[in-house]
């Protein structure tokens, strides 16, 4: 019986006592999602990025703007939407999610997403031989930073967008470019600038960025900050925002009609969970899924203020905290737990120490932050929450 108890534990939870198909808070990124538009809840900033498309669709005008908010508060969503709206306008969209502190890769991944798709190759090839010339003088440029001429990298890449009725350069997460050296900054913050100045009509430039990294990169260039049109600050998700999405994404899978839109959670809960969350979307998104995950084990029906206290309450001991953990993932918790006392610790280093493949480890801890069983941070490593770490430290100075 123990044993079958054990195992009821740790099965896929089943949501249709509550009439749900699924979980439907599991996917935290909105852009992941088909038929986005049907559970994004719209904010002020949607209606002017709207109005930027609008304007630069109508009137063939070139914007640049700056979206800011912290992790989770659905930037990359938003140039997403951006992306596509160019895309359906039959024009040249380029999306560079910003993965490294080398401006050299990073200007080549920019230019990279001027390649066209697979079904044009050849048209591609055709044309190559007039862009022989292009491609060395690139090339050069990007060999290393002594070679990178601001101002010339910038009208090629002016040139080769003009060649599109409509387009847009569009960057995401240019906070890890943060740690490349003042020197290398400038020359490239010096290339936006550029670029910014002489766009070609029918032209997007965005990026986003938290707020943090985003000060500091207004006092090191100002001349940059001073060439863009709007300045966009996401804010924190309004309690009736918050119902609005639980609402949204209840609905798209739900197999039991309901009265209540927000069933199987009180407006208690939803209260205390964008309260705990303090509006952040992705955290609300990881609240709602760890409580509705929990609650469907226990049947608790419905899911109130009380369920999610209980649910969301910390464990009282390293041993409560480890044995909360699903079973499968439970040995990756361990290893940063003792191999690397309690972290922060890359996915890499965690795979090396458990012998299992990168990727599904990747997976499991991402789901583990999901979950809440651990935090990420800006550089992408994984660490215990806080109390555990509490818990590392009094068990230390218990052996000393």
């Amino acid at each position: 019986m123990e044993r079958q108890s054990t195992l009821k534990v740790y099965s896929p939870p089943s949501y249709e006592v509550y009439g749900l198909a699924k979980n439907p808070f599991e996917q935290l990124a909105s852009e992941g999602i088909e038929d986005v538009e049907s559970i994004h809840v719209y904010q002020e900033v949607d209606m002017r990025l709207s109005m930027i498309i609008s304007e630069v669709v109508g009137n063939k005008s070139s914007i640049a703007f700056s979206l800011v908010g912290p992790f989770g508060m659905g930037k990359t969503q938003r140039l997403k939407s951006i992306y596509k709206a160019i895309l359906q306008q039959g024009g040249k969209p380029i999306y560079v999610k910003v993965d490294t502190n080398d401006i050299l890769k990073l200007t080549r991944d920019i230019f990279n997403g001027l390649k066209p798709p697979k079904t044009r190759t050849n048209i591609f090839f055709e044309n190559l031989s007039k862009k022989i010339g292009f491609v060395d003088r690139l090339e050069k440029m990007l060999s290393s930073t002594k070679e990178y001429k601001s101002r010339d990298i910038a009208e090629m890449l002016t040139k080769e967008l003009s060649r599109y009725s409509y387009s847009a350069l569009l960057l995401d997460e240019l906070e890890n470019i943060q740690t490349a050296s003042e020197e290398d900054k400038i020359l490239f913050f010096e290339m936006l600038r550029h670029f910014i100045s002489n766009m070609p009509p029918g032209c997007i430039f965005g990026f986003v960025c938290i707020p943090e990294t985003y000060e500091e990169y207004t006092k090191l260039f100002p001349a940059f900050f001073m060439r863009l049109h709007y300045e966009f600050k996401l804010r924190p998700m309004s309690l009736e925002e918050t119902f609005e999405l639980v609402k949204k994404r209840l609905n798209k899978v739900r197999i039991r009609d309901t009265d209540d839109p927000i069933y199987p959670f009180t407006e208690e809960a939803i209260r205390l969970i964008h309260e705990l969350a303090k509006g952040n979307p992705r955290q609300i998104l990881r609240l709602l899924h760890y409580v509705l995950s929990e609650a469907s084990k226990h049947k608790f029906d419905p899911i109130d203020d009380y369920v999610v206290t209980t649910i969301l309450e910390e464990p009282k001991s390293l041993e409560e905290y480890l044995t909360r953990i699903p079973k499968d993932y439970r040995d990756l918790v361990e290893v940063i737990v003792h191999k690397f006392n309690g972290g922060p610790v890359s996915y890499i280093q965690v795979a090396k120490e458990v012998k299992k493949p990168g990727a599904q480890v990747y997976e499991h801890l991402e789901e583990l932050i999901r979950l809440g069983f651990l935090v990420g941070d800006p550089k992408g490593n994984y660490k215990v929450p806080e109390y555990v770490r509490k818990f590392l430290e009094e068990q230390k100075e218990g052996e000393e």
